[in-house]
């Protein structure tokens, strides 16, 4: 208790503190290019501060394809815009479906963290694959 008071008086805000997050780019799965290509995500030095969420945002590939690629980052905001007529407000371990305008439309997934620092890293989204495939089986079925 006396440290949140010393880090309200210091700080101004308990809340108001930097998230490292990992910024670089990565898969899961069967990646054809795992041998040859080394994942971003292996090294801390990419690194991004927030003091909103990191993002891991999920592309599902195609149909049949066994892997899905990632980029992880900082997240600066607390609304996305998941389509072009529905803004929502982010809240931690939780994804969105996102899909572009253009046609034929592009879709991803934005799984958001707070919880802790490079929460979006390849293993610390555990989570995800629980949320996200049945998703990606029923969003790219439409």
């Amino acid at each position: 208790m006396q440290l949140e008071i010393w880090i309200l008086l210091v700080f101004g805000s308990i809340d108001t503190y930097a998230l490292n997050c990992y910024q670089c780019n990565g898969w899961h799965g069967d990646y054809p290019l795992r041998y040859s290509t080394s994942a971003t995500c292996d090294n801390r030095n990419n690194q991004c501060q927030t003091t909103q969420y990191c993002v891991k945002i999920i592309d599902p590939m195609a149909p049949g394809v066994n892997y899905v690629t990632y980029k992880s980052d900082c997240f600066y905001q607390t609304q996305i815009q998941v389509n072009p007529t529905n803004l929502s407000y982010i809240q931690g371990k939780t994804c969105f479906p996102y899909q572009d305008g253009s046609a034929p439309v592009k879709r991803w997934y934005y799984c958001f963290c707070n919880d802790r620092d490079y929460c979006n890293s390849a293993i610390g989204f555990g989570w995800v694959p629980s949320i996200v495939l049945p998703l990606v089986y029923t969003f790219l079925s439409r």
